[in-house]
C-alpha cells in the first residue's frame, strides 16, 4: 500500500492510497464508522481502470492519523479472525 498525505486539519485529513484493494480500505472505513470519535470516513476510487483511491476522515476532537492507525489495527484482527473462519470452514 502506497499511501499519500493530500490535505490535514486539527480535526480532518485527506489520504490518496495506491495499488491496494478497495475491500481492504471499505474494511478500515467500516472500523472507522463504529468509533465514536469519527464524524466522517468516506473512500472513493479515482478512475475504475486504476487503483488509486481517496480517503477522507473527519474526527471530532482526536487526531484524525491516531484514530486510522488504531482502527487499522483493528481491521488487520477483524481480517484474521474471516481468514481463520474460511480455513475452518473449509476443512469440513
Amino acid at each position: 500500500m502506497l499511501a499519500e498525505i493530500v490535505d490535514v486539519k486539527d480535526n480532518a485529513i485527506e489520504l490518496k492510497i495506491r495499488e491496494e484493494d478497495i475491500s481492504i480500505l471499505y474494511i478500515i472505513q467500516h472500523e472507522l464508522l463504529k468509533e465514536k470519535s469519527v464524524d466522517f470516513a468516506g473512500v472513493i476510487q479515482k478512475h475504475p481502470l486504476t487503483k488509486e483511491y481517496q480517503m477522507r476522515v473527519v474526527t471530532k476532537r482526536k487526531d484524525p492519523m491516531e484514530v486510522i492507525q488504531d482502527t487499522s489495527s483493528s481491521a488487520q484482527e477483524y481480517s484474521k479472525d474471516v481468514v481463520s473462519m474460511i480455513k475452518s470452514a473449509l476443512k469440513k
